[in-house]
Formats: C-alpha cells, sequence, structure tokens
C-alpha cells in the first residue's frame, strides 16, 4: 500500500470521522482505526484494538503515516481509561519509532484536565486534572497522562485540548447531546442548566478544520494548544442561545448551580483560545457562527450575552 498523509486513531468516532472527511475534501490520502464499527467511506480502514499491540503495529507498518491524529475515546472503567488514553499511546509511539517512522503526532485532550476553580485556562496554565469532580476525575487524569506521555515520548507532536464539541456527524445526524436538548425544547420540555459553570462550545466542523491546519506544512509549532469555540458562556446561555436560534419558547431554559461546594462560585471549564487562534488562519467560532451552520435552514438572530 502507498503510505498515506493522515492516519486518525479512533476515526469512527464523532470527532474522528468528521476529521477523515475534512482531510479526504482537501485531498488528502486517508486512513483510519475503528473499535466496532467502520464508516461508509471507501479509504484504508483497520480495526484495532488498543489494548493489543499486534494490531496497531499492523495497521502503522502498512500505511506509514505521515501525520496521526490519536482522537479515541475511551469508554468503561478506570482500567479501559488508562489502556486508551495513556497506553495506546505509548504503544502507538513505540511502534511509530520502531518502524522508523518520523510522523507529526497530534494528541486530542480536553478542557476537563482544568478541575474549574481558575480564573484562567491558557495553554501554559498547570492542569489539575486530580481536582476535576466525578464522573470526569478518572477521564481527565488519564488524558492528562496521555498528554505527558506524548509530550515526553515524540518531539514532533502537539496536543490540542477541545471542549463541549457538537454539531452533525458526516451522516448529517446531531451529536447525542445537542440531539438531546434540542428534543427537549422542540417538545416544550424545561431544561434546567448550569448558570455558574462555564464552558467553550466548539464546532465539530471548526475543530477539524483548525487541526488540519495544524497539520499542514508551514504550521511550526510543537507544544499544547486550545482548539475551541471563541465565545466561553455557560451552560444555562448556550441553552438560551439555543432556543432563540431555533425560535423555540426561552422561558423553557430554566437556571440551575453546579453541585459544588460554593454553589456561588464560578466552574470554569473554558478554554482561553486567544494565543491559538493568534497562530492560525481558520477562525474560531462564537456561538452564533455555531449554530448557522448546524441549523442553517432557521432564521438567525445574534444573542449577545
Amino acid at each position: 500500500m502507498q503510505p498515506v498523509d493522515l492516519l486518525i486513531i479512533g476515526g469512527s468516532g464523532f470527532v474522528g470521522s468528521k476529521l477523515v472527511q475534512a482531510a479526504i475534501k482537501i485531498g488528502w490520502r486517508v486512513a483510519y482505526t475503528y473499535r466496532a464499527h467502520s464508516l461508509p467511506l471507501l479509504i484504508p480502514a483497520f480495526q484495532v484494538n488498543l489494548l493489543e499491540r499486534e494490531s496497531l503495529e499492523a495497521c502503522i507498518t502498512e500505511v506509514r503515516p505521515s501525520k496521526v491524529v490519536y482522537c479515541a475515546v475511551p469508554r468503561g472503567d478506570e482500567s479501559m481509561h488508562r489502556a486508551v488514553s495513556v497506553e495506546g499511546v505509548t504503544r502507538l509511539l513505540d511502534t511509530l519509532e520502531k518502524a522508523s517512522i518520523p510522523a507529526q503526532l497530534i494528541y486530542v485532550s480536553t478542557n476537563s484536565v482544568f478541575s474549574g476553580w481558575s480564573a484562567s485556562n491558557c495553554e501554559n496554565d498547570p492542569p489539575d486534572p486530580e481536582k476535576q469532580s466525578e464522573p470526569y476525575r478518572i477521564y481527565a487524569m488519564t488524558r492528562r497522562a496521555g498528554e505527558r506521555v506524548t509530550l515526553a515520548g515524540w518531539s514532533n507532536a502537539i496536543v490540542v485540548r477541545t471542549s463541549n464539541v457538537e454539531g452533525r456527524d458526516i451522516h448529517g445526524n446531531l451529536n447525542p447531546r445537542l440531539a438531546s436538548l434540542v428534543d427537549a425544547l422542540k417538545k416544550g420540555f424545561s431544561v434546567p442548566r448550569f448558570t455558574n459553570r462555564i464552558i467553550s462550545p466548539t464546532l465539530v466542523d471548526n475543530f477539524a478544520e483548525a487541526v488540519l491546519e495544524i497539520l499542514s506544512a508551514d504550521f511550526s509549532y510543537r507544544g499544547i494548544l486550545h482548539v475551541a469555540g471563541n465565545q466561553p458562556l455557560s451552560d444555562y446561555d448556550y441553552a438560551l442561545c439555543l432556543a432563540r436560534h431555533l425560535r423555540i419558547d426561552e422561558s423553557l431554559v430554566k437556571t440551575n448551580q453546579a453541585e459544588t461546594s460554593s454553589p456561588s462560585k464560578i466552574w470554569n471549564i473554558s478554554l482561553d483560545v486567544s494565543f491559538t487562534q493568534s497562530l492560525l488562519k481558520t477562525r474560531l467560532l462564537n456561538v452564533a457562527q455555531q449554530l448557522a451552520v448546524t441549523f442553517p435552514d432557521c432564521h438567525i438572530r445574534l444573542f449577545q450575552v
């Protein structure tokens, strides 16, 4: 097989499949791995068990990628989180080194590495995943460990953190979290949302576009980048933006507070993207722009929060 431009580990998932689709559109030769179900695309696909070395080695040695994105998402207990987020990327680095493949690597991480008790979450702010609340604590701690493995073990590596990725998959379906919220609003149900939890909603299409720019030959930065929407806001305000965009009764969105030791305290798990934006030509979108892409047939009304 001819070497590929890009291999996406975890390419059948919501984010991974969008990366596959976007890379194909710009003419890259793409391959991907999947755990259980492949995509309806005529490109090389490999069923890889990240708990084993053999299937990953077979994939890497066959496609010999120039670039790799590791976006496999763990499911299950703590052992599965560690196996996918830490041990899987360790096996990947070992395999690339053994095969003498100097690929550029992106490890996709999460805003959850920040507990939310700091005023700012910039790339150079120290993560504190051990302070993260359940059920995100194990995910946060293992993803942070995966970041360390990536940066310490591979010189040509970038850690890309993102947050609250929403939008439509390659089949045009809303991701489950957004679909559930839209369904509740359309049915006239009340939706309680946190007023003191600050997030960075991110459009999956925008994320994929930015990642592919980071993988381009003329992008030289290596280290940690935050790729997310450029408008931090509360869960409550995001739901309100959505209701207004869909022209649904805004009173259905109810106020709630995050369950913290200090309910009046702001729980900020948004990502500061100002440094990353200074390096990118791709514009990271605000919420109104994201909703306009996701729901293009709706009457667009900008909402300032």
